[in-house]
């Protein structure tokens, strides 16, 4: 039996009581989607135990690790309980039941058929509880002709417009981010909090049943699709570039937006009369090309922090483009605590904490992500 871990929560003083204590989730997942989403409602609060296979969540092992654990992983499984079921098993099936009984929450990210199989049809589960919230998150939606295919986050991109509408001319290019699995995750775990009101009201089982189609496609469309909003709309795209401009010793981006923030970027690099003559320039997206062009070479000539103060003093919208070890690092991110450092077995990991305050306190990471099967012995043998 895997020994259990000893976590001590970084904020294990504060007394503020999470907005979701006393929540129970259970979580059948792999990938992101469906484990990102568990992770924050553990991060409100809520008691999540995650059921991996015997073997382990497949995922534990994707992509960069250390020492043998995978980071990804260790990102979005954080605050959980691990225990081990085969579910295949008719011994362990009825444990996974059990767990089930006295739940709140209950995430899964199968393929449609999966549940029906293993007798854990929502009709099954809502049998076993008639209070518990039902949150199945496929790639595609419980049925149509794609309900049973694979579903991984560069095909929903591409299938939602993303890629295309990315490349802008060139060659599409599926982003260097899981953008559909993490989005996924972020609309589940708000469905799952409106599934607990709904439950409440009703005083029954909820079913909430999203895809990542779905979500993507809604995620899209404010912006992606201001060209096909109005029925019989068929221009071309409209929304105006935002380029990444060089500076002498690395990148920034500007973001002016009125007219009179144009006029300071203007002021700012040395060249107030061009205002006059992009403003002869009546189509907004040819005048922003225009106006992005013409800055860029006199912002070559000085470095970002030389032009990160003066676009300050002008109140001009700037900011650099930090790589990921800058992020840490900067100030801001610092002033906001957003990242903790917990022990684990393997060593010391960076964690990010819930991105909200309530009322003052701030929702710091408790634990990291769970040692394979360590819950078994509390949960199954006590």
């Amino acid at each position: 039996m895997t020994t259990v871990s000893t976590m001590t929560p970084s904020n294990a003083n504060d007394a503020f009581e999470r907005p979701l204590a006393g929540v129970k989730v259970i979580e059948a997942c792999s990938y992101i989607s469906g484990p990102f989403c568990a992770q924050m409602l553990s991060d409100l609060g809520a008691d999540v135990i995650k059921v991996e296979p015997p073997t382990g969540d497949p995922y534990r092992n994707f992509g960069h690790s250390w020492d043998g654990v995978g980071t990804v992983w260790t990102n979005s499984n954080r605050g959980k309980r691990s225990v081990t079921l085969d579910l295949k098993s008719a011994d362990d099936l009825a444990r996974f039941k059990v767990l089930l009984r006295d739940a709140d929450v209950y995430v899964e990210n199968w393929r449609p058929h999966v549940s029906a199989s293993l007798g854990l049809s929502f009709e099954a589960v809502s049998a076993l509880n008639p209070r518990i919230v039902q949150l199945s998150i496929t790639g595609y939606g419980p049925d149509g002709e794609l309900a049973t295919e694979p579903a991984f986050d560069a095909l929903i991109q591409g299938r939602t417009g993303l890629l295309s509408y990315e490349a802008a001319g060139g060659t599409p290019r599926a982003t260097n981010t899981f953008l559909a699995d993490k989005v996924a995750a972020i609309f589940a775990a708000q469905m799952a909090l409106s599934g607990l009101i709904a439950r409440d009201r009703a005083n029954q089982a909820i079913h909430l049943e999203t895809s990542m189609l779905d979500i993507l496609s809604y995620y899209n469309f404010p912006d992606m699709f201001h060209n096909r909003t109005f029925i019989g709309d068929d221009s071309d795209v409209t929304l105006a570039p935002q380029p990444v401009l060089k500076t002498s010793d690395g990148y920034l981006v500007v973001s002016p937006v009125s007219g009179k923030q144009l006029s300071r970027t203007l002021e700012a690099v040395g060249h107030p009369e061009w205002k006059e003559e992009l403003k002869k320039l009546t189509d907004k997206r040819e005048m922003t090309h225009a106006f992005f062009e013409r800055i860029a070479a006199p912002i070559k000539g000085k470095t970002t922090a030389e032009w990160l103060a003066r676009f300050r003093e002008l109140d001009v919208p700037a900011g650099p483009v930090n790589e990921p070890a800058a992020h840490l690092e900067d100030a801001q991110v610092r002033h906001n605590e957003l990242f903790s450092q917990l022990e684990t077995p393997t060593g010391v990991v960076r964690a990010i904490r819930y991105p909200a305050r309530f009322n003052g306190h701030l929702l710091k990471p408790r634990r990291a992500a769970p040692v394979l099967g360590e819950g078994n012995t509390e949960l199954f043998e006590s």
